[in-house]
């Protein structure tokens, strides 16, 4: 706790300063070096990173203020106990004693502690709960320096270790095991510890029994999953070795991402064979919008991935060659597939065109060859590369591949699914459309369907409950809420909030529905706190109930406090607190729809325009108790959306009859 006090020492701005003189909320502060007098307001001075009293305050910590909020029953009925009679020989009386009580003769505070302390081991012999003098002078002692925390069993609350008293030497083992499954076949735990059994016996080194082995196994394990899917466990492998970030870009352009991935639909080639055609897209992140996609056989080439820089910032009516190869499929595709010039225009008119300021790409000898490179260098456009095999790094673009998948591919004849597992008998076989017939219906479906299909991540908030559509992004976005400046001294009023116990997860905390997270939190993503019961291995969680776009992570191991964001809080209109989440989930329950993206929209929209009495109350206690936020600004979109999974009214729908062999489908808009 932070505290200054009249003609006190301090260290402040780089200098060491006396404080000489106090008018209300202002110090005078005189300069040691000059002798310079300065004034500074008691809160600026006690904010500031610098400030450093030249002697600790006097104030006791509020480290354990809370200690019985996390003991079990009997634990915290024996640490109350000890406080009344500690309480009663150290001030006279107990502490539920009523102010002005007159202390009993024998605790009276003019006898010696001696005396009184005599007093009270007589007291507890007679109650039949007796206890050695020592004993009670330890209490004594531990009270006055740590309260009540101070006569709680160390036992109780000391974390556990992952592998206790078993040999360093074998838990690494254990752990390089764990970690060599990555890319084995799909094995047993008892394989694992026979294998580190063999391996100590080696070295000499002594193995704990086989339950010990086991637990520490599990602990060891984590969320890699060692002994599950070898699917999953490549998976979860390619996570980065950090904190998950998530990429805000605030206009468009700023940030985009380009891949290439293989169609899954067969395609007619020149030669009379089929084979699947490979997709390369530069998709703009904060908009959502595909700037331009390309479809080549086989794979992408370097000179192909430099075109696309180019498709994207030009309209496709001025790409030379557009026109004649629509009016050419439009000549030999089934009637209805491809609209008129009109329509067609009209849809690509409003798609905006974009220019790209950073692009994101991965290791993939396309992307990072000369002819790539050179063009980003003469486009002025900034290069960034993605880790290896880690699509994580580009995650909103992974996610479309999906949508064109379920949006447009599936119902083209010749789609070969996802996998073996979903895939027809004889794909090859239905096969009836040409690269290029391939490429200007997916030219035509990302201009006319994708463009105005409502997105879950983008979202504005002057309209919390409307999903946006790329082309109404593009026009509506607006830069980045400030965020709400935190006055209060961090620990002290961090320590005095109600307590939650929650586990890490991979993907952060989940505390009401809702995902927090933050950077500290990676290194005990999984694993478990050590803490006995009630909190059973997990974390202790102190949250605000008014003020829920943070909650408090206690580090025990490092003695510090985590504070983990909720992952959508830079889309809120502003801070909101328990009573409003409970009313948006209530408002969601009411229209049978499932918690999700639409809480964040439930939430935006009770804190602005709340519709029933007990939403307008609850909106009401937040904003009595913190300053709202500026609506008219937009967070960046979060890397979810346009999965082509949400019901959408299609917009066309062609009954197909190819000219070639193959089954009838519907082109509609997923």
């Amino acid at each position: 706790m932070r505290s200054v006090r009249l003609f006190d020492f301090l260290q402040f701005d780089s200098a060491s300063w006396q404080v000489v003189a106090q008018d209300g909320t202002e110090l005078a502060l005189k300069n040691l070096a000059t002798n310079r007098i300065r004034r500074v307001p008691v809160a600026e001075l006690l904010a500031d990173d610098s400030y450093l009293p030249d002697s600790p305050g006097g104030f006791p910590s509020l480290e354990g203020a809370a200690v019985l909020e996390t003991l079990d029953t009997d634990a915290r009925d024996r640490a109350q106990w000890l406080h009344r009679h500690v309480h009663e020989v150290v001030y006279g009386i107990p502490p539920e004693a009523a102010a002005g009580t007159v202390p009993t003769p024998d605790y009276d505070l003019r006898n010696r502690l001696q005396d009184r302390i005599a007093a009270k081991l007589a007291e507890l012999a007679a109650t039949g709960t007796p206890m050695g003098e020592r004993t009670l002078f330890r209490h004594i002692a531990a009270y006055r320096k740590d309260g009540v925390a101070g006569l709680v069993d160390g036992r109780l609350i000391r974390p556990a270790s992952m592998s206790g008293r078993t040999d360093p030497r074998v838990v690494a083992l254990l752990e390089a095991e764990v970690s060599g499954q990555r890319n084995l076949s799909t094995g047993t735990r008892s394989r694992a510890v026979n294998r580190v059994r063999v391996l100590a016996a080696q070295q000499g080194l002594t193995v704990p029994s086989e339950t010990t082995m086991y637990r520490i196994l599990r602990r060891i394990e984590r969320s890699r999953h060692p002994f599950g899917d070898a699917t999953t466990r490549r998976t979860q492998a390619n996570r980065p070795d950090r904190s998950w970030g998530r990429q805000a870009p605030s206009r468009p352009g700023e940030l985009v991402e380009i891949d290439s991935t293989p169609l899954d639909v067969m395609v007619l080639c020149p030669d009379g064979t089929t084979s699947r055609a490979d997709l390369t897209v530069a998709l703009d992140v904060a908009t959502r919008t595909p700037l331009a996609a390309i479809l080549r056989p086989v794979a992408t080439k370097g000179v192909d991935a430099a075109i696309l820089l180019a498709r994207a910032m030009t309209p496709l009516p001025m790409q030379p060659g557009w026109d004649a190869s629509l009016s050419y499929s439009r000549s030999v595709l089934p009637q209805g597939m491809l609209p008129g010039n009109e329509d067609v225009h009209a849809s690509i008119a409003a798609k905006p065109i974009i220019v790209p300021e950073s692009i994101t790409v991965d290791r993939g000898k396309v992307f990072i060859g000369s002819t790539f490179t050179a063009a980003c260098e003469r486009l002025q456009i900034s290069l960034t590369k993605a880790a290896p095999r880690t699509p994580t790094d580009k995650p909103h673009i992974e996610r479309f591949f999906a949508g064109v998948n379920s949006g447009f591919t599936q119902y083209l004849a010749g789609y070969t699914g996802p996998n073996v597992v979903r895939r027809g008998k004889d794909p090859a076989a239905e096969a009836a459309f040409t690269l290029a017939e391939v490429q200007n219906l997916l030219d035509w479906w990302l201009a006319a369907v994708w463009q105005n299909r409502p997105h879950t991540g983008l979202r504005h908030p002057a309209m919390p409950k409307k999903d946006l559509t790329p082309n109404e992004a593009f026009a509506s976005l607006a830069g980045v809420a400030p965020q709400i400046p935190v006055t209060l001294t961090r620990e002290d009023y961090i320590a005095l909030l109600p307590l939650e116990w929650r586990t890490i997860q991979p993907y952060g905390i989940n505390f009401e529905g809702l995902t927090y997270d933050a950077d500290s939190l990676h290194e005990y993503r999984g694993v478990p706190s050590g803490l006995p019961l009630p909190a059973n291995g997990r974390w202790e969680i102190r949250y605000d109930p008014y003020r829920l776009r943070s909650i408090y992570v206690r580090d025990h191991r490092k003695g510090r406090w985590i504070e983990a964001e909720w992952t959508l809080a830079r889309q809120l209109v502003g801070p909101f607190s328990l009573d409003v989440l409970t009313a948006a989930k209530k408002a969601i329950g009411r229209r049978g729809q499932v918690p999700g993206n639409e809480l964040l929209a439930n939430v935006n929209r009770i804190m602005t325009a709340p519709a029933s009495r007990t939403e307008r109350q609850a909106a009401g206690r937040a904003a009595a108790t913190v300053p709202a936020v500026p609506e008219q600004q937009m967070e960046a979109p979060t890397p979810t959306g346009g999965d082509g999974q949400d019901p959408v009214t299609p917009i066309e729908a062609a009954s197909i009859r190819p000219r070639r062999k193959a089954r009838r489908i519907d082109l509609l808009e997923d």
